[in-house]
């Protein structure tokens, strides 16, 4: 199963969720990168072989950014923050978790 790596603006509600089901996460504040460009976020998270999980849209910008430029990036996981539940996007990750592999699934963003 893929590994994750949460934004600073995911629910702990997701991140305590996604662990109680066996995903491997790590959180933005753990790893002491509060306010830390999101550039550099999505470099640790492929470097870390992680997805990151978002719903952040400035991510999608970035997303693009780095397709334009012929650049990998890690997989982003993204949701509209107000459209869904906590079990809805739980559910969702942990779907593309399982039938994904990395190196198939970065440079993509997964709309959730």
């Amino acid at each position: 199963m893929l590994k994750a790596y949460a934004d600073e603006h995911v629910q702990s509600a997701i991140v305590e969720s996604l662990r109680k089901r066996g995903l491997d996460v790590v959180t933005v504040q753990e790893r002491g990168r509060h306010a830390t460009n999101d550039a550099t976020l999505l470099a640790l998270a492929l470097e870390e072989k992680r997805i990151l999980l978002t719903n952040d849209h400035d991510f999608l910008k970035l997303a693009s950014v780095f397709s334009d430029q012929g650049e990998a990036f890690a997989p982003i996981f993204y949701w509209p923050q107000q459209r869904r539940s906590v079990g809805e996007v739980v559910r969702s990750v942990i779907r593309e978790c399982a039938t994904s592999d990395y190196r198939s699934a970065c440079s993509r963003v997964y709309y959730l």
